[in-house]
């Protein structure tokens, strides 16, 4: 199955870049050859010189130019021509897409500007905000309950929060705050505060710090736990990313 393919768009090879900001995580760069995996947050795919292919599970082999792919949601990107552009976007959606196969978004509607965002280098900044706008994602949580708790992760994310304490402190029945959290976040809160412990560990790798180290100050058990994280959610190892040579934007 083809959606919206494009002819192929010129331009020289540049080097890898990825970046962590509030809210959003993204990467411009060759693919890094994935496994089959389930982010945590919701991520954009975008193929900036050529369509390629994604695997799903439930719906075999799809041919297109982008697509969304919600948290937990399996999937393998495959794209041997070219770079790719992914937008991991926290409370994101798939409602600006043109087109859904099941729980998947198919056809970005502003597919071609972030194509030509990313044609003679990739802006962070012009590109989060081309992701937030396309993917239906905002601000983040608008509950003000829930924005202290997703502040409170963003701010220690080593700390394990527990949904009945958080709830407890909301005034709220843990069923409720789950769901609310859920809602205002595109994902649950177990898999939020482990995206956000991955980002600061991501964070720590990208400064040249020991895996070790890392791990420690990111919250994981151990260097294996952060590892098989990495892998699970992300598809590839640290060391494949590194091996790269991909530049870390960090936010400040």
């Amino acid at each position: 199955m083809e959606i919206g393919a494009l002819p192929q768009t010129c331009g020289g090879p540049e080097a890898p870049v990825a970046w962590i900001r509030p809210g959003q995580a993204g990467y411009v760069g060759p693919d890094l050859g994935v496994d089959l995996h389930s982010a945590s947050v919701g991520v954009l795919t975008v193929g900036l010189d050529a369509p390629f292919v994604v695997e799903t599970p439930e719906y075999g082999v799809i041919r297109t130019r982008s697509v969304y792919a919600p948290a937990r949601a399996q999937h393998r990107v495959i794209a041997p021509e070219g770079r790719i552009l992914l937008l991991f976007t926290e409370n994101g959606s798939a409602t600006a897409m043109r087109h859904r196969i099941g729980p998947y978004g198919l056809g970005h509607v502003l597919e071609r500007e972030l194509i030509a965002a990313c044609r003679h280098g990739a802006d962070p900044s012009v590109l989060r905000y081309l992701g937030d706008t396309a993917s239906g994602s905002g601000p983040g949580a608008t509950d003000r309950r829930i924005r202290r708790i997703v502040e409170e992760i963003r701010d220690e994310p080593a700390r394990i929060l527990r949904a009945e304490h958080s709830a407890r402190d909301l005034g709220m029945s843990t069923p409720y705050f789950l769901r609310m959290f859920a809602r205002h976040t595109g994902t649950t809160f177990r898999r939020y505060q482990q995206w956000n412990r991955l980002l600061e560990a991501a964070r720590g790798i990208a400064g040249g710090h020991p895996l070790t180290r890392c791990a420690a100050d990111a919250g994981f058990a151990s260097p294996s736990h952060l590892s098989d994280t990495f892998h699970e959610t992300l598809g590839t190892t640290a060391t494949t990313v590194l091996g790269s040579r991909v530049r870390f934007e960090l936010d400040a």
